[in-house]
């Protein structure tokens, strides 16, 4: 059996594996094998570090490639009868650290939209009914960087691999990705240099567009005073620029609207 992109609508949500099958994801640089066998589910994957980051494709396929035959290999013992495997895009699990192509400075009383492509995660379930999470695992694992302005003043992020952009059809919109509308307020006296951004992936929701492309909803950013701290606002709503979107995760952590915290430029080094 072969799901091809052009014939799945997604590459995400509910599958059935039979006994004793495998099946292969392929998804950005992601290569992901699933096996089913009487009382037991294994996972395997890897990824291409020399992926080509412009390619839009994904495909489904049953493959005779066992998991053991990869590095990464994980298995899991449980009664499940249904077959069914969940697969669930989340955003990452910390802020994702963005940059402007070209660092810029927003005066006082100015605003600015901006969009942040971020990397996503997959959750793995079984069961029809109550689903059973197994394991999570990243698409394209982002690397680790400290945002604050010391060791003991900050917060561990991921350094994301793409620079946000003031238009959106300037950044490309892949399977393995989410995007995210951000405004930036600046209400402080002074002028504020945007050389790095702070978006709070794990606070933030994944919506499909009727085309399959993934959004979170958008947040703005506002600055009332001078330095990196900026006031938080998260939409209720799915983004302006999809139609048709459905709700396919919710946020991994819940924070209220107006909450304060270093959105700017700090990077300990």
């Amino acid at each position: 059996m072969t799901i091809e992109s052009n014939a799945a609508p997604s590459w995400w949500g509910s599958f059935n594996v039979n006994t004793e099958q495998s099946m292969q994801w392929r998804i950005g640089p992601l290569s992901l094998i699933v096996r089913r066998l009487s009382g037991e589910w294994q996972f395997a994957y890897e990824r291409n570090d020399d992926f080509e980051e412009n390619t839009t494709r994904w495909d489904i396929n049953s493959t005779d490639q066992l998991p053991e035959h990869l590095n990464d290999s994980s298995r899991y013992v449980l009664n499940d009868s249904s077959g069914c495997l969940n697969i669930t895009p989340l955003l990452a699990d910390r802020p994702i650290i963005s940059r402007p192509l070209t660092p810029f400075n927003l005066t006082a009383g100015e605003e600015v939209n901006l969009y942040v492509s971020s990397p996503l995660w997959i959750n793995l379930a079984v069961g029809s009914d109550r689903k059973k999470a197994l394991t999570e695992i990243a698409i394209q694992r982002p690397s680790d960087t400290w945002f604050g302005p010391s060791t003991r003043e900050g917060e561990l992020c991921y350094a994301s691999t793409t620079h946000c952009r003031l238009n959106v059809d300037e950044l490309r919109q892949l399977p393995h990705r989410a995007i995210t509308p951000v405004i930036i307020r600046n209400k402080a006296d002074t002028t504020l240099a945007v050389e790095r951004l702070n978006v709070p992936a794990p606070l933030l929701a994944l919506y499909a567009s009727a085309t399959g492309k993934l959004w979170t909803p958008k947040i703005t950013l506002i600055r009332n005073k001078d330095g990196d701290m900026a006031e938080l606002k998260i939409s209720n709503e799915p983004p302006e620029e999809i139609e048709q979107p459905t709700l396919v995760s919710d946020a991994r952590n819940k924070t209220s609207n107006g909450v304060l915290f270093r959105a700017f430029n700090t990077v300990f080094r």
